[in-house]
C-alpha cells in the first residue's frame, strides 16, 4: 500500500484478503490463447486459475512438457508501460546475478511482456516454495535477501522510474485519516461507530508525531535507491529456511532504503488472528523477528543502516501501519469484507503497542547484542 490517498495502493499484508471484487478479473480462453501463442514454451497440458494475490491482477498456472508457468495480467494502475518496464529491467538485473526471483519467460520475438485488449501480460516461471514460518531464522533469512537485493540495485539507474513515495507522507495522511469520519458515516450503521472519533484522533495524533521524528532525522535528505515496495512473507518462498524466489515487483519505487527494511520488518513480525474476528487479534508484534530481520541485514548488507536510518525504524513501522489501513478503507469504506471501525480500532491498538516500545526497538536492533531480552 502506498500513502497516496489517489494513487497506487500497494497490497495490504497487515490486514485479511481483501477479496477485491472487480469486475472482469479473469483472463478468458480466448484471450489466453491468443497470449500463449506468442510464447514457445511446448505443448500444453493443463490450465488452471491461480488463486493466490490480488484478484485485480488474475493470474494463469500452465504446465506443459517443459516445466511449469504463471500467466499473469497486471492490473489497473500497475500496467503503465514505463511502469512495467523498469520493473522488467530490475528484474533482469537481479536475474544476471542469480539473485532468487522467478524469472520472466521472453516471447518468440524476445519481449517480457504481451499487450492486448489494452492489457499486458506477463509469463514466469512457476516457482514453488513454502511460506514464511515464523521462525527467527526465516526472518533473518527475509534480512539478508533484502540486504543482498539493495546493495545489487544500490547504483540501478534512476531515469525513467515511473514511481517515487512513501508511507511518509505527512502533508496528505493526517487529512485522509480526518475525511474517514464521513467515509464510514456512509458505510456503517450509527450504533457501530460509537467512540471512532477517539479513534481517528489517535491514528491521526500517532502519525503526525511519527512523521515528525522522521522528518527531524532527514529521511528526504536520505540516498534513494530502488526497493522492493512491498517486502511481506507473502511475496517469498523458502525452502528450509533459505528463500528460493523473491516475487511479485509491482511495487518498486524510489525510496530511502530503510523504507523497506522498516516495512518488512513490520510485516513479518506483525501478530495476525481470525480474519472473521479481527477485534480478537493481539495487539503486539514479534519483538525477537524485528531483531533477527534488522540484525541479519545489517550483517550482510555492504553498508549497515545508519544511527540515523535505525532511529526512525518504529516511527516508519508505525507510518506503515496506519497508512495501510487508512487508504484502502478511504477508497472503498471498508477493509475487504471487514467493517472499516473494526480494522481501524484494532490497528489503533497495536499502533499504541509500537509507540509505547518506541526506545525498545531502537535499542534491540542495534548492532550490539542488547541487554535485555524482553519486549512485554
Amino acid at each position: 500500500m502506498s500513502a497516496r490517498v489517489t494513487d497506487d495502493p500497494h497490497n495490504t499484508p497487515t490486514g485479511p484478503d481483501q477479496g477485491d471484487d472487480v469486475a472482469g478479473t479473469s483472463i478468458d480462453g480466448a484471450d489466453l490463447t491468443i497470449v500463449l501463442n506468442r510464447y514457445d514454451i511446448g505443448s500444453i497440458q493443463h490450465v488452471s486459475e491461480f488463486q493466490k494475490g490480488s484478484r485485480r491482477a488474475p493470474k494463469m498456472m500452465i504446465r506443459t512438457q517443459g516445466g511449469e508457468y504463471l500467466l499473469k495480467r497486471l492490473a489497473p494502475g500497475r500496467d503503465g508501460l514505463d511502469r512495467v518496464e523498469f520493473s522488467h529491467g530490475v528484474q533482469r538485473q537481479l536475474q544476471s546475478h542469480r539473485f532468487p526471483i522467478a524469472g520472466l519467460v521472453e516471447t518468440v520475438d524476445g519481449e517480457t511482456m504481451v499487450h492486448h485488449k489494452g492489457h499486458i501480460f506477463e509469463l514466469f516461471h512457476f516457482m514453488r516454495g513454502k511460506r514464511f514460518d515464523k521462525s527467527n531464522q526465516a526472518a533473518a533469512e527475509a534480512g539478508r535477501v533484502l540486504a543482498h537485493m539493495h546493495d545489487l540495485l544500490a547504483e540501478h539507474p534512476l531515469t525513467g522510474a515511473p514511481y517515487s513515495g512513501s508511507f511518509h507522507d505527512p502533508d496528505r495522511i493526517p487529512g485522509a485519516i480526518t475525511d474517514l469520519a464521513a467515509i464510514l458515516a456512509d458505510h456503517e450503521p450509527v450504533d457501530g461507530l460509537v467512540g471512532i472519533e477517539d479513534t481517528l484522533d489517535s491514528l491521526r495524533c500517532a502519525f503526525k508525531e511519527s512523521a515528525q521524528r522522521v522528518e527531524d532525522a532527514g529521511f528526504r535528505t536520505m540516498r534513494l535507491t530502488v526497493i522492493h515496495g512491498d517486502w511481506h512473507p507473502g511475496n517469498l518462498l523458502y525452502e528450509e529456511h533459505a528463500v528460493v524466489a523473491v516475487i511479485d515487483f509491482d511495487s518498486l519505487r524510489i525510496e530511502p532504503r530503510v523504507s523497506d527494511v522498516a516495512n518488512g520488518a513490520l510485516q513479518f513480525s506483525v501478530r495476525r488472528g481470525d480474519p472473521d474476528h479481527v477485534d480478537q487479534w493481539p495487539e503486539s508484534c514479534r519483538g525477537r523477528t524485528i531483531r533477527a530481520m534488522i540484525q541479519s541485514y545489517d550483517s550482510f548488507c555492504f553498508k549497515p543502516l545508519s544511527e540515523a536510518e535505525r532511529a526512525i525504524v518504529p516511527d516508519l513501522m508505525i507510518e506503515a501501519m496506519i497508512v495501510e489501513s487508512v487508504i484502502p478503507i478511504h477508497h472503498a469504506g471498508t477493509f475487504g469484507s471487514v467493517a472499516g471501525s473494526t480494522f481501524l480500532r484494532m490497528v489503533d491498538r497495536k499502533v499504541r503497542w509500537l509507540a509505547a516500545r518506541h526506545d525498545r526497538i531502537i535499542e534491540v536492533i542495534a548492532p550490539a547484542e542488547p541487554r535485555e531480552d524482553s519486549f512485554g
